[in-house]
């Protein structure tokens, strides 16, 4: 595979897994972060439709699956491609908590900015993300990622409004990072 880390690689969806991502999703922390406006956890068909969406030229999903036994540990993906801007949206999911905190969402972040800027060409990739997301945002400003804007109360959450953050990654800034980082 041509995305592949030391830890994990991006593949398609393989027969079972849209299962195993509707039985995974009902992890609280992992839900409250799939989408600003999820009223529901998705059922098998949501998960084939979301991944099957990806046929289009203007969205890319990949599963992140481990590289020592090809486990399924979530998913990645680019959304909303532009092609004539080069710009599109990143999204990362890992559903279990026990796959969280073992370096799988970094790797499958870097390998998916590795895919955007090197395979398609982009110019900035964009992201949003909840303020009480604090991991995930830890992890977009250590690869390098800017935050570019505030929707201030912009999700409904446990019977709080929350901020939502807009982060942006150019390419030549991606390109500039110390190697290792």
């Amino acid at each position: 595979y041509m995305l592949r880390g030391t830890k994990v690689y991006l593949a398609n969806l393989f027969d079972g897994d849209a299962e195993y991502l509707a039985d995974w999703q009902w992890d609280e922390q992992f839900f409250l972060g799939l989408s600003a406006d999820v009223v529901h956890p998705y059922g098998v068909k949501e998960w084939h439709e979301f991944f099957g969406d990806a046929d289009s030229n203007s969205d890319i999903m990949f599963t992140i699956r481990r590289v020592s036994d090809d486990m399924l540990v979530g998913f990645a993906g680019i959304s909303d491609i532009m092609i004539r801007n080069q710009r599109g949206e990143l999204g990362i999911g890992i559903p279990q908590a026990g796959d969280r905190s073992l370096g799988y969402g970094r790797e499958a972040f870097n390998l998916l900015l590795e895919y955007a800027f090197d395979h398609l060409n982009l110019h900035k990739v964009t992201l949003n993300v909840h303020a009480y997301n604090t991991a995930a945002i830890k992890l977009y400003e250590q690869t390098g990622f800017v935050r570019e804007g505030v929707n201030r109360e912009g999700v409904f959450s446990k019977g709080e409004w929350v901020d939502t953050y807009s982060y942006g990654l150019l390419a030549r800034e991606w390109r500039q990072k110390p190697a290792g980082d």
